[in-house]
C-alpha cells in the first residue's frame, strides 16, 4: 500500500533543503495521487518533464532536455526510490 507521506517525506530528506527550497532553477511539483506525477521545470527552458514517480525508464525522456539532465537523473533517481520505500511495508 502506497503511504503518500512516507513518500513526501523520505524525497524531500533525499533531495534536501538546498534543492527544494534554495535552488530557484528549479521547480519540483509532485501531485497528490497514489502513483504520483513529477514534474520538472528549468528556469529558462521552455520544456518540462513530467515523469510518474513509478517510472524508472525515464531515460528516453530526457535526451530532448537542453539543460541539466545530470541534476534530472539524480532527482528521478530519488523520486523513483522514494516511491518504492513509500511501497515498502515494514
Amino acid at each position: 500500500m502506497f503511504d503518500k507521506e512516507r513518500f513526501h517525506n523520505a524525497l524531500a530528506l533525499s533531495l534536501g533543503y538546498e534543492r527544494i527550497v534554495k535552488d530557484k532553477r528549479i521547480t519540483i511539483e509532485v501531485d497528490d495521487s497514489d502513483d504520483p506525477w513529477v514534474t520538472l521545470r528549468f528556469l529558462g527552458c521552455p520544456k518540462t518533464i513530467r515523469i510518474k514517480a513509478s517510472d524508472d525508464n525515464y531515460e528516453i525522456k530526457l535526451k530532448n532536455i537542453p539543460v541539466g539532465q545530470e541534476e534530472i537523473r539524480l532527482i528521478m533517481d530519488a523520486v523513483h526510490q522514494a516511491y518504492i520505500d513509500a511501497n515498502r511495508l515494514f
